[in-house]
């Protein structure tokens, strides 16, 4: 900077003192403004003018001012596009149950972007917003890549009412002409548990010729879980794409269908053992549990594939064959495996050895072993479940699993226990309570 006079200073200071003056007096002005144009924004939502009704809408929304919400809807039938864009976004940031009937009109519109984000709104509106539901709807890569556990967790809570007229708006979006929008579609009803939708879904997986929307056909069946079609889905085992395959292969296990023991069996003897259609084959075997695969339980039990004795394992916890009781017991003496190891513990437990309930519960500390626990844990017999029910030390992290078991297997006798572990000093722990605690009180309240 050159050298200055003082007096070229001095005139500097008063010209900045001026400008703070300004701004202050300006940025008050504005936030006077915004304190009491409510009212005109509302009025201005019925302007002439397009631009007048956008701005209105955006800051209306960065306001989050809900009783606004049926005014907003109204311009769903807006005939300008950036208008119907900006209302659409601003009910997403009202996050309210009474934009519904908005995104319902939206998930009609011309726009594709307007379409797909209102038909994703209708699902998030239902879920808690941290269980990330925009990635399990809209983010997933192309080509699926088959994980058994991608957001199977990422449903409706038992508690939650869902709106028929959404089940119905998702249902005609199945068809529409963009892939991305039936894609999210397609998931949401699975998301929503929505069983109307089933001759829906069942379609997509028969007539489909798209391999990645067959698969979340299957997969949003698999959520519902109405046992009735899975002798349908059976039919298809045999498909020509392994990711759908596979898909179907764990969807029949879940609805318990033993139907398809035959042909799990014949999968699961004449593929090769590094084949994931082996693996989850001999996984859906074990959740079947038919008295006529103890054989190839107890055949796999020992193979060198990590996954292979994990099931085989759970087979044979399942099928109770008592006589394997010492040949597990020395089995897991020298096994390496954590998970496993918990698998034998679930078949040592089955099988009478009680103890090995607390390992179990141990299990469900490590990151390893613990959905493997959870879903032993599910299945404790009515014998063993005051043992599960005490309380007992554990991380907070196996408390908040805990808890969530107990909510899952729904028996009113561990609502003392799921009490105690409300008024966790982990937040953690004391929501999955009660979040266990309502779960059994819907499915009390059901029978």
């Amino acid at each position: 900077m050159p050298n200055l006079s003082r007096r070229q200073l001095m005139q500097l200071a008063a010209l900045a003192i001026a400008v703070l003056v300004l701004t202050s007096g300006s940025a008050s002005l504005v936030a006077e403004t915004r304190q009491v144009s409510i009212e005109t924004l509302i009025y201005d939502l019925k302007s002439p003018d397009a631009v007048r009704r956008q701005t209105a809408a955006r800051e209306l929304g960065n306001a989050r001012h809900r009783p606004a919400i049926p005014q907003l809807a109204a311009l769903a039938n807006d005939p300008v596009a950036a208008v119907r864009r900006e209302v659409e976004l601003t009910l997403e940031r009202m996050e309210d149950i009474q934009t519904l009937p908005g995104f319902i009109a939206f998930a009609s519109d011309n726009e594709d972007d307007i379409r797909s984000r209102a038909v994703a709104a209708l699902v998030k509106l239902h879920l808690p917003r941290a269980i990330g539901v925009a990635a399990a709807l809209t983010t997933l890569r192309e080509r699926i890549v088959y994980r058994p556990d991608r957001d199977l967790d990422v449903v409706v809570e038992p508690d939650v009412p869902v709106d028929p007229a959404v089940v119905s708006t998702l249902r005609v979006r199945i068809d529409d002409s963009e892939r991305g929008i039936r894609r999210t579609a397609i998931r949401g009803l699975g998301i929503l548990r929505a069983k109307p939708a089933v001759p829906d879904l069942l379609r997509i997986v028969r007539e489909d010729r798209d391999g990645g929307l067959r698969f979340e056909a299957v997969r949003a069946l698999r959520k519902i879980a109405d046992g009735s079609i899975a002798g349908d889905l059976a039919a298809f085992l045999n498909i020509n794409d392994d990711d759908v395959r596979n898909e179907l292969i764990a969807t029949v296990a879940s609805m318990r269908y033993r139907g398809a023991v035959p042909e799990l069996t014949r999968i699961a003897e004449q593929t090769k053992r590094t084949d994931s259609a082996c693996v989850l084959a001999l996984a859906a075997l074990a959740d079947l549990a038919d008295p006529s695969s103890a054989p190839l339980f107890d055949r796999f039990k020992a193979d060198a594939d990590e996954m292979v004795r994990l099931y085989a394992n759970e087979g044979i916890a399942r099928t109770s064959d008592s006589s394997m009781k010492t040949r597990i017991s020395a089995a897991r003496l020298v096994e390496r495996s954590a998970r496993v190891r918990t698998a034998q513990a679930f078949a040592l437990l089955r099988l009478g050895e009680s103890e090995y309930l607390d390992e179990l519960i141990r299990a469900l500390e490590r990151s390893t072993t613990r959905d493997l626990a959870k879903e032993y844990l599910l299945e404790t017999r009515g014998a063993d479940r005051q043992a599960l029910f005490a309380p007992r030390s554990a991380s907070s992290a196996a408390r908040a699993e805990l808890a969530d078991v107990l909510g899952l297997i729904g028996d009113p006798d561990a609502l003392p226990r799921l009490q105690e572990l409300a008024h966790d000093s982990d937040k953690d722990v004391a929501r999955a309570a009660e979040r266990a605690t309502r779960r059994i009180a819907v499915a009390s309240s059901s029978q």
